[in-house]
C-alpha cells in the first residue's frame, strides 16, 4: 500500500500552511490612515516572486466587475503621480506608458481565453 506524498496537489509543491501572523522582511505597512477607519479593508496585496507575479486578493469585495476597474485606474494613477515624485517623467506620461501596455497586456490575455474558451 502506498501513501501518496503529504504536498500531492497535481504536481506542485505549494505549502498551504498560516503565515497569517508572520511578518516579510519586504512587506509594505497599510496606508496609514486606514488604522482610523474601523471598517476599512485589504483588497489586494501584489508581490514579485520568483520573477513571477504574485496576487493575493479579496477577489470579491465589490461582487463586480466594474469596480476592480475603477480600483485598477486609481492603483496606476498613484504609481504614475508617485514616479513624477520620484523624479520620473510627468504623471501623464507615466500614465500614457501605462496604459499603453495595459491595454496590449490585456488584449493578449482576451486573446488568449478566447482561444481557450472557442477549443471543442
Amino acid at each position: 500500500m502506498s501513501k501518496k506524498p503529504a504536498h500531492d496537489d497535481h504536481g506542485h509543491d505549494h505549502h498551504h500552511h498560516d503565515h497569517s501572523h508572520e511578518t516579510h522582511p519586504n512587506q509594505l505597512q497599510p496606508p496609514h490612515e486606514v488604522f482610523h477607519d474601523a471598517s476599512a479593508g485589504e483588497i489586494a496585496r501584489a508581490w514579485i516572486s520568483g520573477g513571477q507575479l504574485s496576487l493575493s486578493l479579496h477577489s470579491m469585495a465589490f461582487g463586480k466587475a466594474d469596480i476592480w476597474g475603477h480600483v485598477l485606474a486609481g492603483m496606476a494613477q498613484q504609481v504614475a503621480a508617485s514616479m513624477e515624485e520620484m523624479g520620473h517623467s510627468t504623471k501623464g506620461h507615466n500614465l500614457e506608458v501605462i496604459r499603453k501596455i495595459l491595454v496590449e497586456d490585456l488584449a493578449k490575455a482576451a486573446a488568449e481565453s478566447s482561444v481557450l474558451s472557442n477549443k471543442g
